[in-house]
């Protein structure tokens, strides 16, 4: 397995990756918008970070973010736009080392992390998951459904 950062070569397989991400929600969501989510996907590679894990040449799971701060404070933290690895591969490392470059890169910076998880179901898993790793639920997301 490989992991490296995206280039704007990428964006159409992360296009067709972050569409299945979106199509295994758990809970309704809004559909996609192709050009806004080519956009955020090209602020992502440019502005933020993008990781890619490859298997043979095949990409099976990406996390993306972008620098950001609170509403409160001129802090700046990493935050993930995604994170989603392909079903097949959920059971391999790839998850974890996704994770931990994207935690490197925020510590490379000088940059606390955080990352979440919404509409994609399993949460105490998710949540298990990212415990393992050193990180700490800071509360929860409620929305209204149709």
């Amino acid at each position: 397995m490989n992991i490296r950062r995206a280039t704007p070569v990428d964006i159409s397989a992360l296009y067709i990756l972050l569409d299945k991400m979106h199509r295994e929600t758990v809970m309704s969501v809004a559909p996609i918008n192709p050009e806004k989510l080519i956009g955020a996907i090209n602020t992502a590679i440019h502005r933020g970070v993008v990781l890619l894990a490859e298997v043979k040449n095949k990409i099976v799971g990406s996390i993306g973010g972008i620098a950001s701060s609170e509403w409160w404070s001129d802090q700046m933290h990493l935050s993930d736009m995604w994170f989603y690895v392909l079903p097949d591969s959920r059971n391999s490392s790839v998850a974890i080392k996704l994770v931990k470059s994207f935690i490197k890169i925020g510590n490379e910076a000088n940059m606390k992390i955080k990352l979440g998880h919404v509409y994609s179901g399993d949460f105490e898993r998710k949540d298990k998951f990212f415990g393992r790793l050193g990180l700490v639920k800071a509360g929860s997301l409620y929305t209204e459904v149709n």
